[in-house]
């Protein structure tokens, strides 16, 4: 006899949205992150501070990557609480806005001007320009992103509370308290009736009897038609 498996909790998210969105998170972590270990690296070696605003921006794309691996685990291997995951992108959220915020105002002058020799002397300052403006646009993309995983999470949270919560026994509780038996609220049910379909609700348990045992009033006045000689005198 084959062992019975319990099968995975449905997932209450929309696959194709739920999964663009993280895509446009983590695609923006990977490129944040990886811009912000260059500059670091280039900072502290040459012997300059690093600005918090960077340490922030990597924080804030590490802390992404950690979530969207945690949550894709629960995803395929259990299931992804609406909840949980919006409260994950709430924080997600307020980091990455404050980042890019501060990062707006930090690199201001350099997003109103062309990235060429003109304004930057060599082709050095022309690279370290061009990354500051991806740097931005990736930044953007991940608050965008986030804020979208965060407006999913409020969607996805409304309708699991409306559908209920899943329940792998929810049939049988229906059965339960199914309205057409009239016999689920305690009624009697005559002696005659079977119902076949449905004997473990229709049919009640027979409680056994106890007590002494008692001869019927028909076998006290049973009469066997023998008669001995001497009660008639014979």
């Amino acid at each position: 006899m084959a062992k019975g498996k319990v099968k995975q909790q449905p997932s209450h998210y929309p696959v194709l949205p739920f999964h663009l969105i993280r895509l446009g998170q983590l695609l923006a972590s990977l490129v944040v992150s990886g811009i912000m270990f260059y500059f670091i690296y280039h900072l502290a070696h040459g012997s300059y501070k690093v600005p918090w605003t960077f340490r922030l921006l990597l924080a804030v794309s590490l802390l992404t990557l950690i979530t969207l691996t945690l949550t894709i685990l629960f995803y395929f291997c259990r299931a992804l609480n609406p909840f949980f995951n919006m409260t994950l992108n709430i924080g997600l959220c307020v980091l990455w806005a404050l980042s890019w915020s501060l990062l707006t105002w930090y690199m201001s002058g350099t997003l109103l001007h062309k990235c060429n020799t003109k304004n930057w002397k060599d082709d050095s300052g022309t690279m370290v320009c061009r990354i500051y403006k991806a740097l931005f646009s990736f930044a953007l993309l991940g608050l965008l992103s986030t804020i979208s995983a965060l407006l999913l999470d409020i969607i996805v949270r409304r309708r699991q509370s409306k559908r209920g919560t899943y329940n792998a026994m929810q049939d049988i509780k229906l059965a339960a308290n199914d309205p057409i038996d009239p016999y689920q609220h305690g009624g009697d049910m005559p002696a005659h009736n079977v119902n076949i379909t449905r004997p473990f609700r229709a049919q009640q348990p027979i409680e056994p009897q106890r007590g002494e045992y008692t001869v019927p009033v028909e076998q006290q006045s049973y009469d066997t038609g023998y008669h001995t000689g001497y009660g008639n005198g014979h």
